[in-house]
């Protein structure tokens, strides 16, 4: 961080460690232009900017049992994924790693572990990249923010990215800080949550998310809710097919109704789809699976569901047309759970798009480009940002945000190495992202009960330290 123009954003940065008694902690980052010469005389003469000196972190932090903070691992500043190569280095601890750019992955552990998160800072100084073409893509992905932690107990930890507007602010929950203090949020855009699974959500989950005193959607108030893999079609999976233990068992706990299934689910999207805010059940593989079971299946044989699966067939050969690709016909999944979800809950078709402030939340994440299996690598290359789910990973990658799921282990992991989190994607007023993972049935700590900040203090004191004294303030976009 060699620019010595105080940004606006640190000014937010400040105020957001004041209100929370935080500890800020700076990693200098290092950026050398490739077609200047470097020596060991360069080296010795690196120098910052004075306000950040005092925040400066330049050796490893245990910040407790399960996270690290990497602040002499020096990534080159335009890497384009910084984090690759690194899952080994903090053994099985999570790592946060100095970087210009938004990164985030999970990384595999036994079972009985919390997750491992690898994850990026963001930088807070302005682009100061050459017209290189690594400099250029640099450029593209350097992202004004910061991380916020909080150390729970010996062995958790809360993590989440600030990500800064144009004008120097951001939100964090339900506060958005300034240069000039801190007050309370708008309510956010959305919240995109990890692959429900319905059947087999955590009740730690279903408690985090909607029904605790402080949950992500009573705190945050989102206007939208973004739904995948709502049913797991567990009551009919092809997996069982030849599986007579897993056909006996549901048979014996009278689980084999795919009816009761499919209700269930919208049941469940109903109670928490409140009339101020709309929900959006996106296609997703498992709620398709219903249509697999139509091609595949023999009523004759399942009387169980013998009536129901009449009843989507007939949906299905009277939605039957030709297109100009060939024939399709309605999902039967949706065809009957509209008859009975309320009116503020849309199902959006395979390939039907939904942007909020410049975000695509059609995607599932089961396709890729032309049909390819979809990975968040994958879909981070469309030229548009993407926030999806599948995976069951949190992951971010450039501009593509995955989630993870809301369920435990599921039957096919077979007790195996899992990178799997209970997340959520938030999206804020100001167009921003965040994961939000829950560890423990606890996405935060418990919330400050204090007045908002209005002066600015902090500000002034910031100020007063650059080496410049200049504040830079970007226009506001037309």
């Amino acid at each position: 961080m060699r620019n010595s123009v105080i940004c606006v954003r640190w000014l937010s940065l400040l105020c957001a460690a004041k209100y929370y008694e935080a500890e800020l902690v700076v990693i200098p980052g290092r950026y050398k232009n490739p077609t200047s010469q470097w020596t060991q005389n360069n080296k010795d003469h690196e120098w910052w900017d004075e306000a950040v000196v005092p925040y400066l972190c330049n050796g490893w932090i245990a910040l407790n049992e399960r996270l690290l903070i990497l602040g002499d691992v020096k990534v080159q500043w335009a890497a384009r994924q910084p984090l690759v190569g690194l899952d080994a280095l903090t053994k099985d601890k999570s790592g946060i790693v100095g970087h210009g750019s938004r990164g985030m992955r999970s990384v595999a552990t036994p079972q009985h572990k919390h997750p491992k998160i690898m994850m990026t800072t963001g930088a807070c100084t302005v682009r100061n990249y050459t017209d290189t073409k690594q400099g250029k893509l640099g450029k593209f992905a350097h992202c004004l923010g910061a991380l916020i932690v909080e150390v729970d107990v010996d062995d958790v930890f809360h993590i989440r990215q600030l990500n800064a507007t144009k004008q120097g602010s951001f939100i964090d929950l339900d506060v958005e800080f300034t240069s000039e203090g801190a007050r309370p949020a708008k309510p956010a855009l959305s919240v995109s949550m990890g692959d429900i699974h319905q059947r087999w959500i955590l009740p730690d989950v279903i408690k985090a998310t909607f029904t605790a005193p402080d949950s992500l959607v009573k705190m945050i108030n989102p206007r939208y809710l973004f739904w995948h893999d709502t049913v797991d079609f567990h009551s009919r999976n092809h997996h069982h097919q030849d599986d007579w233990i897993t056909k006996f068992a549901k048979w014996k706990y009278g689980i084999e109704c795919v009816r009761t299934e499919v209700e269930d689910a919208i049941r469940f999207v109903n109670k928490h789809t409140t009339n101020e805010r709309k929900s959006v059940i996106v296609s997703s593989n498992h709620d398709r699976a219903i249509a697999r079971w139509l091609k595949d299946a023999d009523f004759r044989h399942d009387p169980v569901n013998a009536q129901f699966y009449l009843e989507c067939a007939y949906r299905a050969t009277e939605s039957a047309r030709l297109t100009d690709g060939g024939v399709a016909f309605d999902d039967p999944y949706v065809s009957y759970a509209q008859m009975f979800a309320k009116p503020n809950v849309q199902f959006l078709k395979p390939g039907e798009s939904k942007v909020l402030a410049q975000v695509e939340y059609g995607f599932h994440g089961d396709i890729g480009p032309n049909g390819s299996r979809g990975t968040t690598k994958n879909l981070s290359k469309l030229g548009v940002k993407v926030t999806k789910g599948h995976s069951h990973t949190a992951e971010i990658i450039d501009g593509c945000y995955s989630a993870g799921k809301s369920t435990g282990m599921l039957e096919y992991e077979h007790g195996g190495p899992s990178s799997h989190t209970n997340s959520h994607v938030v999206q804020y007023a100001n167009g921003k992202r965040a994961i939000i993972i829950i560890i423990n049935g606890r996405y935060c700590l418990k919330r400050p009960k204090k007045p908002f900040m209005t002066s600015g203090d902090e500000a002034e004191k910031a100020v007063a330290q650059s080496s410049t004294d200049e504040v830079i303030v970007e226009p506001k976009p037309e």
